[in-house]
């Protein structure tokens, strides 16, 4: 236990990619739409809340860029490292939820004065202020440890192995959207959504044996990969 500590103590001390950097992103793409905004007559809805999660991917991926050498140079053992980056990760994601869900509210209530949606947008919003923290956090762990899993790849395989990677990935949905194509699934599956749509969280709480799965992955790539 005291070593996993160290883990996310040693992330922690990154306060600039886990406590900065993501909000200075966010908080200019909020910025830039608030100006937008002002001067616009009809309320404005944008996809700038997506530039969080879209961090929280790279961010991933960079976290084992930046530590795992170190964690693991200085004899830290790789499942105490992954069981405490994927701990900081879960604990920064809920964390961050509350901060969204937060703002949220306020936007709910005000609009910024602008009539402005950027934090509260409609579907991602929908239920109570728990199903709401719910959605942003699935969705950022799951980038988060997506990110990671991108990241153990490649310092399993190299580059080589990411372009097989992907490329598997690349043929998987290609035969997948053939055989829905072929049998006529799109059909089915558009009435299905229909006439039961799912809450957005509801589709979060989908992602999450998805997250656990990328992060056992995760574990048996970097059980024996090199620092």
């Amino acid at each position: 236990m005291n070593r996993i500590r160290s883990v996310v103590h040693m992330h922690m001390k990154d306060r600039l990619g886990w406590f900065i950097l993501p909000w200075v992103i966010l908080g200019s793409s909020f910025v830039v739409n608030l100006g937008i905004a002002a001067y616009a007559e009809e309320t404005i809805t944008t996809g700038g809340l997506a530039s969080i999660y879209i961090y929280m991917l790279v961010g991933g991926i960079v976290s084992l860029v930046q530590t795992y050498p170190f964690a693991v140079g200085f004899t830290m053992r790789r499942k105490d490292y992954v069981i405490g980056t994927l701990a900081t990760m879960a604990g920064f994601s809920a964390y961050s939820a509350i901060v969204l869900m937060l703002l949220g509210a306020i936007e709910k209530e005000t609009g910024w004065g602008v009539d402005l949606n950027f934090f509260h947008l409609g579907y991602l919003s929908e239920g109570n202020l728990l199903a709401q923290w719910w959605v942003h956090f699935g969705i950022m762990l799951n980038m988060l440890v997506g990110g990671f899993l991108i990241s153990s790849i490649h310092r399993k395989f190299g580059k080589n192995g990411m372009f097989a990677f992907f490329i598997g990935i690349s043929l998987i949905l290609s035969v997948v959207i053939f055989l829905v194509s072929t049998n006529d699934g799109w059909d089915a599956i558009g009435r299905w959504l229909r006439d039961n749509p799912p809450t957005a969280a509801e589709l979060s709480t989908y992602l999450f044996p998805l997250t656990v799965i990328f992060g056992f992955a995760s574990h048996l790539l970097l059980r024996k990969a090199a620092v």
